[in-house]
Parts: structure tokens; C-alpha cells; sequence
């Protein structure tokens, strides 16, 4: 059983996890971090957030399911040209989200490799989804010059325009475009996911983990 999200009706989230991961030379959804997997992690979060169906898009959805370890109740969405760019992940993604819950009051956007992404985060954004009247909600953390953070929450306006994307894009350009109809969620700069891609990256993802308390 899937469950909604209390007083939003179901909110879905799509979860990319169909990159190469050219730059981190193995499968980044994969990796290990505190006890689970980066994709693990990302479906934990989302439920726990309130955010349902969790949509999971990959470009060979069979090398997660044995491997990921604990992932709940997800929607598997396979992206079989997903070497086209991130482009074509986000459209695929959005799509089966928009099937799933035709109604929903927006879908929301995440990247599995942006680790640490906290349920409350998912649930502030569900939270300005439901009390301001925008076309998109994009985490704001710390305020640090309103850089686009994750999740990402897409409103019925902006569907068209993401299934016009093309290339290695994702939904910046939209966002940019928006201007007001854009609502900045205010979080603490801390809560920021680590954006993880590379070797060196996941090194000092673990680091920090060691030098914590």
C-alpha cells in the first residue's frame, strides 16, 4: 500500500538514478553510506517526508532490484536511452509520475547521487506546495543566492515544458524562466545534500561520516 501524504493527497517523487556514472567509474545508486545504498537512502527519505508513490528511474531498473538493498514500495521507470542526458530521465520520470497521479498538485524531483537528503526537506516542500500558489517549490538552503537545491517540486504549468528538454539539461533553465512563480523554501543551510560524483567525492563523504560524534 502506498500512503499519501497527510492533507496534500498523494504527492509523487521521481528519483533519477539513470545516469552512467562515468565519473565515479561504478554505480553511484549503489554505493554504500551509513549501512544501506545512496538509492536506499533517497526512497527512505521521500516516504518519510510524505511524499508517495516513490518513482525510481533507471536505465535498467533489474541491476537495482537485488542490490539496493531496503527500497520500500517503489515504481521502477526504465529509461533505456538514458545516454541522452539527464533530459531524458527527468521527461520519462515525470511522465510515469503525472500516469500514476494525474491530479497531483505538483511531482517532485530528486537526484540519488545528492546524498543526505533529509525528510524534512521533502516535507517543507510538500508543505509550500500545499499553502503557496506557485508553478514551482525549490529547496533554498541557507539562503546562499537562491541556487537551485533538491527536491525539486514541478507544477501541471511546467510538465510541458520539461517533455521539451533535450540534451544533458535538467530543470534550471525552467526554474530561471519562472521568475515569481517560483517559491524559494527557506531550510538551514546544513540540511544541504553532498552532491556525490566522483571518487574523491565519496571519499570525503565517508570522512565526514568518520569525524562525526
Amino acid at each position: 500500500m502506498i500512503l499519501e501524504a497527510t492533507g496534500l493527497g498523494r504527492q509523487p517523487m521521481v528519483l533519477l538514478a539513470a545516469g552512467s556514472s562515468s565519473r565515479m567509474g561504478r554505480s553511484k545508486p549503489l554505493l554504500s553510506w551509513r549501512g544501506s545504498t545512496f538509492l536506499s537512502h533517497a526512497c527512505a527519505a521521500a516516504r518519510a517526508g510524505g511524499a508517495g508513490p516513490v518513482l525510481v528511474v533507471a536505465e535498467n531498473p533489474k541491476q537495482f532490484v537485488d542490490r539496493a538493498g531496503e527500497l520500500g514500495e517503489v515504481i521502477w521507470v526504465e529509461c533505456p536511452q538514458a545516454q541522452r542526458g539527464q533530459s531524458e530521465s527527468l521527461r520519462r520520470g515525470l511522465a510515469a509520475a503525472v500516469r500514476e497521479v494525474p491530479r497531483a498538485g505538483a511531482i517532485l524531483i530528486g537526484l540519488v547521487d545528492q546524498v543526505g537528503l533529509r525528510p524534512e526537506s521533502v516535507r517543507l516542500v510538500l508543505d509550500s506546495i500545499r499553502d503557496d500558489d506557485r508553478d514551482a517549490w525549490v529547496a533554498d538552503y541557507g539562503g546562499e543566492g537562491r541556487v537551485p537545491g533538491h527536491p525539486v517540486a514541478l507544477g501541471p504549468a511546467t510538465w510541458p515544458l520539461v517533455q521539451a528538454l533535450r540534451g544533458d539539461t535538467g530543470a534550471r533553465g525552467i526554474l530561471s524562466a519562472l521568475g515569481e512563480r517560483v517559491r524559494w523554501v527557506p531550510m538551514p543551510a546544513e540540511w544541504r545534500p553532498i552532491d556525490c560524483d566522483t571518487p574523491e567525492d565519496y571519499r570525503r563523504l565517508l570522512a565526514l561520516d568518520r569525524g562525526r560524534p
